[in-house]
Parts: C-alpha cells; sequence; structure tokens
C-alpha cells in the first residue's frame, strides 16, 4: 500500500514538475501544425491561410517549452535559464500578438476585395450588356469603347410600338385592307380629322373603341432603357457612370477590349472579351483577372458567379 501511495506521489510529481513545459509544447507544436497544413493547402493564386508570425510564435513556443524541462534545468545557470525562458515566452507573445493584426488585416483585405470586385462585375455586366445590344444591331461586337459609347446613346435600338387589338369584328387581315392598322406618326393627323385631340384617340385605341390600331417600329437608346436613374432603380441596380464604366476600379485603367470572329456550327461569328487589366491583390501574389467573353469560342459568359 505504501508501495502504491509512492508510486502515484512520484507520477504526480513528474506530472506537476514537466507540466507547465508540457503546456508549452502542446500550444507550439498546435501552431506549427496549423501554420504546416495552411501551407500545403495553398495555391500559387492564393495567399496562405496562415499568418508567417503563427510559424514563429509557435517555433518559440516550443523551444521556450523544452526549456521548461527539469532535465534541461539541471544543466542550464538559473540565471541563464530564466534569461532564455522570458526571452522564448515574450517572442512567443509577440509573434502571437503579430499573427492575431495579420488574421485581421487578412479579413479587412478580404471585405475591401470583395467590395472592389463587385463594382468591376457590376461594370463587367453593364459593358456586356451594351455590347449585346450593339451587337444586335450591328451584327458585330466592337472593340472601340468611343463607338460602343456612341451606341448607348444613340436612338438606334428598335421597339415595337402597338396600340390596340383585333378582334373577331375585324381581323386583322381587314383592318390592313382597309387602312385601319396605322403608324405612331399618324395619330395626330387622324385625330384632327375627327375633331380629336391626340390623347383621345390614343385612349380610344387602347380601349377598342375605335377601329383603328397603331403598330409601328420605335427607336430608342440603349441609356434610356437601361442607364437612366429610374430603370437603374427598377431593376434593383446601382447607378450607371458614363465616365467611369470602363475604367477599372482598382486602378483607373480602362478595361481591355478585344474582338475576333471564330467557327460555330459552320458559320462565321463576332466573339469578343473583356477584361480588367489590374485586378485588386496583393502584391506578389498572382491574381485571378475579372473578364467577360472569350476569343476562341462564342460566348459572353464571366468568369465570377453568374
Amino acid at each position: 500500500m505504501n508501495d502504491s501511495n509512492e508510486k502515484y506521489r512520484e507520477l504526480l510529481f513528474l506530472v506537476r514538475s514537466h507540466s507547465f513545459s508540457l503546456i508549452l509544447l502542446v500550444a507550439g507544436f498546435a501552431w506549427t501544425i496549423m501554420y504546416i497544413r495552411s501551407v500545403m493547402a495553398s495555391t500559387d493564386t492564393a495567399d496562405l491561410s496562415q499568418p508567417t508570425e503563427m510559424l514563429y510564435a509557435g517555433l518559440a513556443l516550443i523551444i521556450s517549452g523544452v526549456l521548461a524541462m527539469p532535465a534541461v534545468l539541471d544543466r542550464i545557470p538559473q540565471n541563464a535559464y530564466r534569461g532564455l525562458l522570458v526571452v522564448g515566452v515574450v517572442s512567443a507573445a509577440y509573434f502571437f500578438m503579430a499573427s492575431t493584426n495579420s488574421v485581421l488585416d487578412e479579413e479587412q483585405f478580404l471585405k475591401d476585395q470583395a467590395a472592389m470586385n463587385a463594382v468591376t462585375i457590376q461594370r463587367l455586366t453593364d459593358i456586356r450588356d451594351a455590347q449585346l445590344a450593339y451587337r444586335e444591331v450591328n451584327g458585330e461586337f466592337t472593340d472601340s469603347f468611343d463607338t460602343l459609347f456612341a451606341f448607348i446613346n444613340a436612338p438606334l435600338v428598335p421597339l415595337n410600338f402597338s396600340i390596340g387589338s383585333f378582334h373577331d369584328t375585324m381581323p386583322e387581315a381587314q383592318c390592313f385592307e382597309e387602312g385601319f392598322v396605322i403608324q405612331r406618326a399618324d395619330v395626330p393627323g387622324i385625330a384632327a380629322e375627327l375633331g380629336w385631340d391626340e390623347q383621345m384617340l390614343l385612349d380610344s385605341i387602347t380601349a377598342d373603341a375605335v377601329a383603328f390600331k397603331v403598330r409601328d417600329t420605335l427607336y430608342t437608346s440603349f441609356f434610356a432603357e437601361n442607364f437612366t436613374a429610374e430603370k437603374r432603380a427598377d431593376k434593383k441596380l446601382p447607378p450607371v457612370n458614363l465616365d467611369s464604366l470602363t475604367f477599372s476600379p482598382t486602378s483607373g485603367q480602362r478595361f481591355r477590349i478585344d474582338t475576333t470572329y471564330v467557327q460555330q456550327s459552320g458559320l462565321t461569328v463576332s466573339a469578343i472579351k473583356v477584361q480588367d487589366p489590374t485586378p485588386f491583390g496583393k502584391p506578389n501574389v498572382k491574381k485571378d483577372t475579372l473578364r467577360f467573353g472569350s476569343l476562341v469560342e462564342a460566348h459572353t459568359d464571366g468568369n465570377w458567379r453568374q
């Protein structure tokens, strides 16, 4: 019984004498392993998920843990031991704080990156919409932003204008034959002949109260249909500033635009690629360039989540 108590006391003493050292070693190895795992998981296009200061803190804790072992204490003068231990613990604390600050800096960087990318993606999306409308009218994309802007502001986008409906009492063919299908520009003259004002005739046509029907193609600008403050508000999109639309929010450099022709299903079709020349990111780290389109395939998909 006494032998058992003696062994228990020896074990308890051993644990107590090594407890501080074990705590430092466990913490040091944990931090070091976390850093090594982040290195193994990193890629050429992404930063380490853990800052380098974490490695330094882990190594400092390991060294401090080794110095705190009783076996080491017996071989080092007490003054030297205390000095080395203080240096190790202080170094570990310093690198721990630096690591924490690095993590906070990384979180802020990610927030800034998300905000900057959102602006870039919206501008590229607006440019893509304008280019698709330009191709609809002209049959191909343009590699000139000046030409694209001239199109955006010009009344070149066709809109089908239709008022009044055909019905059984006077079918469509009969309406055309008897001249009741008119263009929008004819409304004022016909209203004057009837002794009405223009709006009265339009209201009557809308209500199918007269035989006249309006079928016409009017032209408006891409800006008026898509970029006005009212249209953007209706679509819950941010306002468009044409002065900054074609520039990267990161550097202020103009987006790079390239066009070509590719083969698709035996046909030669226009293709386009527009990209940010200076993507947001950290120095000496490869960055993913936000872009849409391709010069080898006929598509206008963006390389961000649609």
